[in-house]
């Protein structure tokens, strides 16, 4: 064959067999590649320049619902067409765009494939040119995939997200999310209408950095760097503080980290500060509820006019939470007032001093009889009477209330505080309730004492008369004069060696002064007979008991002294009279009584016989007892009167 004499190298023409081999090569490579194209995930198309398919993989068949025969050749705007959700076309086919812009394109994220079944495929498409060895463009690849779950996820994602954007928008109390390092990624309405901030004082700051540093709470710190950390939340941490526009406010916070982040904190903050200053309120009220028990106790068992007063003073101190009270009583007769009780009070002038109804400003609320209330005595005119003490005890705030019960004034309650006290209407409607318990207790201390006093009067009054009656009864019958006052008291001192208490003596002495009073019922010729009486006269002398019960049986005062008067003639063998009683039948103060009785008769002149020895009287006593005596109270009667050995029963 000649040579090429033509311009430029030469080339050597390939041979027949090295042209085979060539092809075969390419033919392997085509083959490796449309294998590989035909195993990936994603969906692969590439056209030739005109835009005609000339390989569709398994994938693309699937989203397109075109087989690879029927589209090769076709046009790819007839098995590929794309739209946009946005623009809801496109103006022109990926194909033609990459050959137009000679570069990579991608489809909007929101392009959608409308397969041949007219079915829409949300997917993401990247298309570029193919080019030769030598640049030159012989065709377009399309590689797409299915975006439905992906998308769905997102909108998934995106709806949750604006739900819960949603929630905490209308959310009534105020929400923080916070990042890890604490800054503000989002808050509600609730939270910048609350605390009086706005977005942009708010958003990417430091929560302790928000509106002049007002977050910056030391428990608050505690919670979010040292609770936290280690929790996945805290509940229900109450923390009281001083916010700059809304006063001081108690706070409920509650936190959460979200769930599956350790990214976001969400802070909920509900103010509870109405709910616990009711709790407070409710407390108080139980507390003065308390107060006002204790008084009504006071009422109750009033014995003692100090003692109340100091009673009402502690409630009085600790309840309306004052520095000292006082309580002044008022004279009605004299028109004057006296310091009856203090407390904190360190001065004790005012114990020695004496106001006059007007006089200081407890005499002017006696007179004006309504409660006076001075906030600051400093820019008060002091009066004489107060002016040294109030000044020496460096009192600020004086409250003075009338005591008035049943109309009437009995004294004067004074506050003092040393600081400017400024209370409200709740610790005025409670001095008021204080004060009218005040003086209920006072009145009914000063009624008690008043009864105490009547009722000593008529004690007297009743001992005075039953003193006269056995005087009368001795000077009646003078053959026993001065009997029973000896009988009396020998009487009392075996009851008191019996062990008998004071209110059980008291009776027997009454009974012994009128153990013989029922002889008042028998005449004179039978009582002041000289010589002995007759079986008649003995009938109507055994009468005495009981005209003696008839007499006093209708005094309740009396009634429980008629032991004696009744069966003091009563005989422990059941011989005596008048109703023939027998042992323990016969009350013990008739039993007391009969042996000092016989004693004392024994031991007395009469006109028909002389007084016995006293060891003659002795052994009669002795010889009568289980007769006419109880053993065991003459064996008492025996160790009172010194003539028992020391080991001698009671």
């Amino acid at each position: 064959m000649p040579e090429n004499t033509s311009g430029g190298s030469s080339r050597r023409k390939m041979t027949r067999r090295e042209l085979s081999a060539r092809y075969d090569e390419l033919r392997r490579h085509s083959a490796h590649l449309r294998a590989a194209l035909y195993s990936i995930g994603d969906a692969v198309i590439i056209t030739n320049i005109d835009g005609r398919i000339s390989l569709m993989n398994p994938t693309a068949e699937r989203l397109t619902g075109w087989a690879e025969p029927e589209a090769l050749e076709s046009p790819i705007e007839q098995i590929f067409r794309i739209v946009d959700e946005e623009t809801r076309a496109m103006l022109e086919s990926p194909v033609a765009r990459v050959l137009r812009e000679d570069a990579v394109v991608r489809l909007s994220p929101r392009a959608v494939l409308i397969n041949r079944n007219g079915r829409a495929i949300p997917i993401g498409d990247t298309s570029a040119p193919i080019r030769t060895e030598s640049g030159d463009v012989t065709g377009v690849i399309l590689i797409f995939q299915d975006q439905t779950s992906v998308r769905t996820t997102f909108h998934a994602v995106q709806q949750a997200r604006e739900f819960a954007e949603n929630i905490v928008a209308t959310v009534r109390e105020p929400l923080l999310v916070l990042s890890r390092n604490l800054r503000v990624v989002s808050a509600n309405r609730a939270f910048y209408q609350m605390f009086h901030t706005t977005p942009a004082d708010t958003l990417h700051q430091h929560i302790y950095e928000i509106g002049n540093r007002q977050w910056d709470i030391p428990e608050l710190r505690r919670l979010l760097e040292e609770i936290l950390p280690h929790n996945a939340h805290f509940d229900g941490y109450e923390v009281t503080h001083n916010f700059e526009h809304i006063g001081q406010r108690t706070m409920l916070l509650n936190a959460r980290r979200v769930r599956h982040s350790d990214e976001f904190i969400l802070l909920a903050i509900e103010d509870v500060t109405e709910r616990v200053r009711a709790e407070q309120r409710l407390h108080m009220h139980l507390r003065r509820l308390r107060a006002l028990r204790t008084i009504d106790q006071a009422i109750i068992s009033a014995l003692d006019m100090r003692a109340v007063l100091d009673i009402l003073l502690d409630q009085v101190t600790s309840y309306l939470y004052v520095d000292a009270a006082s309580i002044l009583l008022l004279d009605p007769y004299a028109q004057t007032l006296t310091y009856a009780a203090e407390r904190g009070v360190r001065s004790r002038a005012n114990q020695r001093t004496t106001l006059y109804t007007g006089e200081g400003y407890a005499g002017r609320v006696v007179l004006d009889r309504r409660m006076l209330f001075i906030t600051d005595l400093r820019e008060s005119e002091l009066e004489p009477s107060y002016a040294p003490v109030l000044q020496q005890e460096a009192f600020v705030t004086y409250c003075g209330v009338p005591l008035i019960a049943k109309g009437q004034v009995k004294g004067v309650l004074e506050l003092f505080h040393r600081t400017r006290l400024d209370p409200d209407q709740d610790w005025f409607d409670f001095l008021e309730t204080l004060a009218v318990q005040a003086a209920i207790a006072i009145d009914s201390v000063i009624l008690f004492e008043t009864m105490q006093r009547s009722n000593a009067q008529m004690i007297l009054a009743y001992e005075a008369t039953i003193r006269g009656w056995a005087h009368a009864l001795d000077l009646r019958d003078r053959e026993t004069e001065g009997h029973s006052q000896r009988v009396t008291d020998l009487t009392v001192r075996l009851a008191r060696a019996a062990g008998l208490s004071d209110e059980q003596i008291a009776h027997i002495r009454r009974g012994a002064l009128l153990h013989d009073i029922g002889k008042l019922g028998v005449p004179d010729s039978i009582l002041r007979k000289p010589g002995q009486l007759t079986e008649e006269e003995w009938a109507v002398m055994r009468q005495h008991p009981d005209y003696a019960y008839t007499m006093l049986s209708p005094i309740e005062y009396l009634r429980p002294a008629l032991d004696i008067p009744y069966s003091h003639h009563e005989r422990w063998d059941g011989t005596g009279y008048p109703r023939g009683l027998k042992g323990e039948q016969i009350p013990l103060a008739a039993r007391l009584f009969a042996v000092a009785d016989v004693w004392d008769a024994l031991q007395s002149d009469r006109p028909y016989r002389a007084r016995w020895q006293r060891e003659e009287a002795l052994d009669y006593i002795r010889s009568q007892a289980g007769t006419h005596f109880d053993p065991d109270v003459v064996a008492l009667f025996l160790k009172v009167i010194g003539e028992a050995p020391d080991d001698a029963a009671p």
